[in-house]
């Protein structure tokens, strides 16, 4: 479902609601709580249109700017005409990738490996340990949708080394079990080929991203199944597995670059 175009006081939600002006100001020594102050009003305005267009029983909130400081109360005192309960996911940037982990190992698998992709970090996840991947923007910068992308494709190749080195050096920190399955979720539509839609990093259409990037990392070696969705599906996930959040639908908005969204259905 998207989210990060919603008109929010004249202007599209993604321009208001993500980590990029975020973190300038964290740099400029903004406080936290200011900055949970500043970005509270346009996702209050975002849930109250969201919640009258879906009709949902609850929403659930993941992503790293949820952990700014002050973010619970300001957020309590922010949607408290709601007609539904809001809740945070705890650990929220890493409790989509956890629930990644615990949808495998209900299928069966014993060493499963989780990896969200975000616009500007990967994390990743397996039984005991997670790991962040910072993405450096001046060897891999950010391309806008419309945004002309580089005729020689040195950009698809640069992300799938990022994508593929952050898995094989997660995967060789502990080599004691070889992971029997893979959660792989991006940043982008995707259809049923895998076909991936439009994000910054520029790989709309690229047909061979997912089986290059596992070639590169020497997965197809280890074996196992590999499970590849939306983030925000991912997120989704997670909110289903939180045994606070109860009711058929809910709204799932995961707050990071720019906010992702999805509709939990469980009817």
């Amino acid at each position: 479902m998207e989210v990060w175009n919603l008109p929010v006081s004249g202007r599209e939600l993604w321009e208001v609601l993500g980590s990029p002006w975020v973190e300038d100001d964290r740099r400029a020594g903004v406080a936290g709580t200011t900055l949970t102050a500043r970005m509270m009003p346009p996702l209050a305005e975002a849930l109250e249109l969201l919640v009258a267009r879906h009709t949902p029983d609850a929403a659930y909130l993941s992503g790293g700017l949820a952990e700014l400081d002050g973010f619970q109360a300001a957020l309590n005192e922010a949607t408290a005409a709601l007609p539904c309960s809001v809740y945070i996911a705890p650990t929220p940037r890493f409790a989509p990738v956890r629930a990644g982990l615990r949808m495998l190992e209900a299928q069966g698998f014993h060493a499963p490996i989780c990896v969200d992709v975000g616009q500007t970090s990967i994390k990743c996840a397996r039984s005991g340990s997670t790991r962040v991947f910072e993405r450096d923007l001046s060897h891999l910068p950010p391309l806008f949708i419309g945004q002309p992308r580089p005729e020689d494709g040195h950009h698809l190749r640069d992300t799938v080394a990022f994508f593929a080195g952050a898995l094989s050096t997660f995967l060789a920190e502990d080599t004691r079990t070889a992971p029997d399955a893979l959660c792989l979720a991006l940043p982008c539509p995707l259809d049923e080929d895998l076909l991936p839609g439009g994000c910054t990093y520029g790989f709309e259409g690229a047909a061979s991203l997912v089986p290059d990037i596992l070639a590169r990392a020497g997965l197809p070696d280890t074996g196992g199944p590999v499970f590849v969705l939306n983030d925000a599906e991912l997120a989704a996930e997670s909110a289903r597995r939180d045994a606070r959040v109860t009711g058929q639908r809910v709204l799932c908005m995961s707050l990071g670059f720019g906010p992702g969204g999805a509709l939990l259905d469980r009817r």
